[in-house]
This record gives C-alpha cells, sequence and structure tokens, in this order.
C-alpha cells in the first residue's frame, strides 16, 4: 500500500500501517522509553540525537540565563542516583528502578529523615495507588520523591529513612531541534512537539516519534508550502525558540503541537484558537474522510505550546490530532502511561491522519471556472457516463490510508465523480477554496484535487493561487 500523493519526489514508501513503519515505531519506543528527559541536560541531547538518526535536523543550544520574553533559560539540570532506603538498607523508592521516582529537577540531598520530616516531600495519588505520580520543581529550588499510595501506606512511620538525591544545578544550556522543508507558496506551517519528559509513552514520547516519522515523510515529498518542525521542552522551549526566532513566526500561517498519539482511547481534535481557521477544517476533512469518530475539544490556555505560539505577540492558530488527549485519561502524568499503555500501531494511524491533513493543505487551491454560463456537458469531453444506470458503481477507495482489517474505508462512487466535477465547476468562482468546497459537499480532498487536475485539462478550469 502507498499514500496517494501526487508530489511525490522520490519512490519512498510512506505507508505507515506497514509492518516495516510499526517494527520502527515499536524499536524507536523501546530505545526512547527509558531516557530521563527534563528542560535541560543530557537525557534531551541524548533523545535529539537518536530522532537524529531517523531523520536529519539541526539541534541548537541556548545558553543558561539568557532572557527569553519575561523568562529565564534556567542552569542545567542532572541527575546521577536517587532513592529512599530503610534502616535495613533496602531501597524502598529508587531512581534508578523508575525515573518518575524523583521530582524532576529536584536539588540533592544526602540524610537521614524520620518520617515526619520526610513526608512533605513525598508525592502519591490516593485515587490511583498503584501508579507513580510525575511532579516537577523547575523554577523553585526543592527537592522531593514521588511513589505509589501503596508504597506509601507500606512505610513504617516510627523508622527513619536515608534519603539520597545526586544531583546538580549548573550553568549550561537549554537545546532544541528544528527544520525547514522550504515551499514555494509563501505559505509556512509549523509543526511542534516537546521533549523533556522522563519515562512518560502516550504524553511525550508518543508527540516525539510521530514528529520525526512525519518529518521524514514530508522530506521525501516535493511540498507547495513551507514546513517548520520544532521539538523543545515545552513552555520554556516554545518560549526560547520564539524569542530567538520573533520575526520568522510572525509569518507562520498556522501549525499543530504533536501530543498524545499513541493511546487505546479514542482520537480527539483541539480546535486553535480561532476555532475554524483552515487548519482547524484540513485536520477535520481528514478524520471525516477516514471515517474516523472523534471528541471536539476547545482552545484551551491551559494546553501545550499552543497557548505561546498564539499569544498576541505571534497569534499562529495550532490545532492537535489526539488519541487519549493530555489531561483527559486516567493515567496521563503517572508511571502507569507506560509502554503498555500505547501501541506502535495507534501511533501510525495518527501519524495517517497527520498525512493526509498535511495534503489537505497542499492540496487547497483556488480555482475559477471558465464556464461561467449554466453546467457544462460532461458527456461531450468523455466525462460522463454513456451508458446509464452506473451512477452508484463503486471506483475506489475513498482513503486507502488504514490497515486493511479496519472498518475506515469509505467507497467513491461514479456518482461521487460527477458530483466533484459539478461541484467544482459551481464553486469554483476565484474566491472558494478546495477545503470549503469539500467542506460543502462533504466529498474527500483527494477526489477534488483529481478532478479539479482533470478539468484543467479539458479547459474548464483555471488555477487561481
Amino acid at each position: 500500500m502507498t499514500l496517494n500523493t501526487s508530489n511525490k519526489k522520490t519512490s519512498v514508501n510512506p505507508f505507515p500501517g506497514s509492518d516495516e513503519i510499526v517494527a520502527e515505531i515499536r524499536t524507536l519506543f523501546g530505545r526512547l522509553f527509558p531516557i530521563c528527559r527534563s528542560l535541560t541536560g543530557d537525557g534531551v541531547r541524548q533523545t535529539l540525537e537518536i530522532l537524529k538518526s531517523i531523520c536529519d535536523f539541526d539541534i541548537n543550544s541556548v545558553a543558561s540565563g539568557t532572557e527569553v520574553f519575561d523568562w529565564i533559560v534556567p542552569e542545567e539540570w542532572s541527575i546521577d542516583d536517587a532513592y529512599i532506603a530503610d534502616q535495613n538498607g533496602s531501597k524502598i523508592v529508587s531512581f534508578k528502578e523508575n525515573n518518575v521516582h524523583v521530582v524532576n529537577y529536584s536539588t540533592a540531598i544526602d540524610a537521614v529523615l524520620t518520617f515526619d520530616q520526610l513526608r512533605p516531600h513525598l508525592h502519591t495519588l490516593a485515587e490511583l495507588p498503584s501508579a507513580i505520580p510525575y511532579r516537577t520543581t523547575y523554577y523553585k529550588k526543592d527537592w522531593g520523591f514521588c511513589l505509589s499510595h501503596d508504597q506509601l501506606e507500606r512505610m513504617d512511620k516510627k523508622a527513619k529513612y536515608q534519603v539520597l538525591i545526586s544531583s546538580s544545578h549548573k550553568p549550561g544550556v537549554l537545546n532544541y531541534g528544528e527544520v525547514l522543508i522550504p515551499g514555494h507558496s509563501g505559505q509556512e506551517y509549523l509543526v511542534s512537539t516537546y521533549c523533556c519528559h522522563p519515562s512518560l509513552a502516550n504524553d511525550n514520547l508518543s508527540g516525539m516519534v510521530l514528529w520525526v516519522f512525519l518529518l521524514r515523510w514530508l522530506k521525501s515529498i516535493k511540498t507547495e508550502h513551507s514546513y517548520r518542525f520544532i521539538i523543545a521542552p515545552e513552555t520554556i522551549g516554545a518560549i526560547t525558540y520564539l524569542s530567538e526566532k520573533t520575526e520568522d513566526m510572525k509569518n507562520i500561517d498556522g501549525g499543530y503541537v504533536l501530543s498524545t498519539v499513541a493511546g487505546p482511547g479514542k482520537f480527539g481534535y483541539s480546535h486553535s484558537f480561532k476555532k475554524d481557521h483552515l487548519i482547524d477544517k484540513a485536520a477535520k476533512l481528514a478524520m471525516a474522510d477516514c471515517g474516523v469518530e472523534y471528541i471536539n475539544y476547545p482552545f484551551d490556555i491551559s494546553g501545550s505550546d499552543e497557548r505561546q505560539f498564539s499569544t498576541p505577540g505571534f497569534r499562529i492558530p495550532m490545532g492537535t490530532i489526539s488519541k487519549d488527549k493530555y489531561f483527559e485519561y486516567d493515567y496521563y502524568h503517572t508511571s502507569l502511561d507506560n509502554l503498555d499503555f500505547i501501541k506502535p500501531e495507534y501511533l501510525s494511524k495518527s501519524l495517517i491522519l497527520y498525512m493526509m491533513t498535511i495534503l489537505n493543505l497542499e492540496r487547497n487551491k483556488i480555482y475559477k471556472s471558465l464556464n461561467q454560463y449554466c453546467e457544462p456537458m460532461l458527456g461531450k469531453r468523455g466525462l460522463y457516463p454513456s451508458i446509464g444506470g452506473s451512477q452508484k458503481q463503486k471506483v475506489g477507495a475513498r482513503a486507502d490510508f488504514f490497515e486493511k482489517q479496519s472498518n475506515l474505508n469509505k467507497a467513491v462512487t461514479v456518482t461521487d465523480e460527477i458530483e466533484a466535477m459539478l461541484s467544482l465547476m459551481f464553486y469554483s468562482d476565484g474566491e472558494v477554496s478546495l477545503i470549503d468546497i469539500a467542506e460543502k459537499t462533504k466529498l474527500p480532498m483527494s477526489v477534488l484535487d483529481e478532478k479539479a487536475k482533470l478539468l484543467i485539462k479539458k479547459d474548464l478550469l483555471e488555477l487561481v493561487k
């Protein structure tokens, strides 16, 4: 199976539902999941280098202490070990067992403490007693451990504990990755994800993996528009990038934040702050063409990095296609968001939807009818069936994007093809775009795009822009 594009630059087979791609995704999950990532440090650099081995991009750095708008790039954090041991020397909590056990960015400590002294620094989730919560202390010098509530309940409240966090905060750098895929239309779109979470699978890991495979696919085709790919620590990384590239970012037309795309639950779409922008329409049409039922989420100023890109100085509309959206699933920001929770097959379907979304942006042109008075006679141009009664005949799949065993493919009939041509002739007045026509008619963008090119060859349409 291949993704049906008309602008291939190479013979790369980009279909992400194939066994080879799923296997690649699984391998990358395994390599990246154990790494302890944070806002800065070796974990981020190691992650970016691994991703770069899949598809090349630039890795840049900004020094600690650099002012970035109202923020300051923090010191670099590193950690070697951390544990809580009982009086017998048995480690009841260990960073080396699970890096979520340590509050991210914790300061160093080496002390013997009573349970009462230790308790204010312990974080649990009583409502999810087997899970270790994920907590951070990025901008306040503090330390702490995260453990399951079951572990806390088993601790001897009268005992003393050896507490060690071997960590440091030193001047260093914040790293981010970027690459610009140039087009010629004058339009530029942003594709962003974040790389600062430790061993959390759907939240963060899945977005990074999708990001690099989407980048690899997009580099394999010739694009009309330009696409800027960014991977950076959440919040401070996006702010730093926007500070570094302020003028460039003012020319972005819209984009997507890749996050939480491999869970077992429903697809979702988080709208841009404009709600009905072109990037929203392109994503929703992609899901409609695949027959995907999804949850509509409104724009949320407490969301991911869209809240930075969409601030008044930039106003970049950003959307997100998700599969088990952040905040919305029980295991969010816990140790149960692990490799058992996500599946490579789930991520491959999210990847397909993003590929189709970008193809919708690529196909979104404006045409003008060259037959202004009444509908054209398609029959004399060989565009209409000469034998009546075949209008409901199936001529192909609307979208050969999901695996064969899925039931998400729709069929295209001769009637659909005729309707596509007549709709193009009717709505193409030099102002209405192909995405607008797809919204009005519920016809797939791929069919409209194909028929528009055919009508140009028949001197019935002309391309405006």
